[in-house]
């Protein structure tokens, strides 16, 4: 049996249960920053063991090397910025303009064709 909409008309008539009320007692303190995080380690010395317990040959950067060249970097001085030249400025003519014919009269054209 299928239920009247008569029934369904009153059923969404009816208020709904009150729902559980919302009550903000004071809004989340929003985050100062970015959390600190904790510096990570790469325990290179596993990794070389697992590396070579497969058969490879683990190949890590040399920390002096690297701090050498990001020091050699950091040193090099910035380049010079060089605004592009701008082209001058476009003079509009305030002359009428004039009709010129782009296309050519083909009846007076001799074609190789035509000389038989």
């Amino acid at each position: 049996t299928r239920p009247s909409a008569g029934r369904w008309v009153q059923a969404l008539a009816r208020p709904a249960p009150a729902a559980a009320a919302v009550i903000a007692s004071s809004p989340a303190p929003a985050p100062t920053g970015l959390p600190k995080v904790a510096s990570f380690e790469l325990p290179v010395d596993e990794l070389a063991q697992v590396a070579e317990g497969s058969g490879l040959q683990w190949v890590g950067s040399n920390a002096e090397k690297i701090a050498a060249v990001q020091a050699a970097i950091a040193a090099e001085p910035k380049p010079v910025r060089v605004p592009r030249e701008r082209p001058p400025a476009v003079v509009i003519a305030d002359e009428p303009l004039v009709l010129v014919e782009t296309k050519r009269d083909l009846s007076q054209l001799k074609l190789p064709i035509d000389a038989s």
